[in-house]
């Protein structure tokens, strides 16, 4: 891969676990960093349920290799929310390749 390639900004939110006022666990995300990334998007559509339409859009965010990045993360790009699916690592650890669907029911703006 040419790191030419990687030409979009985003940016990955790693999960924790805080307390609300009455002591519950509440699961919340925080930065983690912000990086360059190649994005390709494959695959979208509907999925039908008993809710009604569905709309998604799957993609694949190539990044420099970081051993911090899991499943517990998640990637905002450009304003809307993306879930990690998989993971590949590509090379000896130079890249990874991860593949994700839109996060639902949340932007950037709310």
């Amino acid at each position: 891969m040419l790191p030419s390639l990687l030409n979009k900004e985003i940016i990955f939110e790693k999960e924790t676990t805080s307390t609300n006022a009455v002591g519950t666990p509440v699961e919340t995300y925080s930065f983690m960093k912000q990086t360059w990334a190649k994005v390709y998007v494959y695959n979208g559509g509907s999925d039908y349920d008993i809710e009604g339409t569905l709309p998604f859009t799957r993609s694949e965010f190539t990044v420099r290799y970081d051993k911090n990045i899991n499943y517990k993360c998640r990637i905002l790009y450009e304003a809307q929310y993306y879930e990690i699916g998989h993971i590949e690592t590509i090379g000896r650890n130079h890249f990874l390749k991860i593949r994700t669907v839109v996060w639902e029911g949340e932007t950037e703006n709310g």
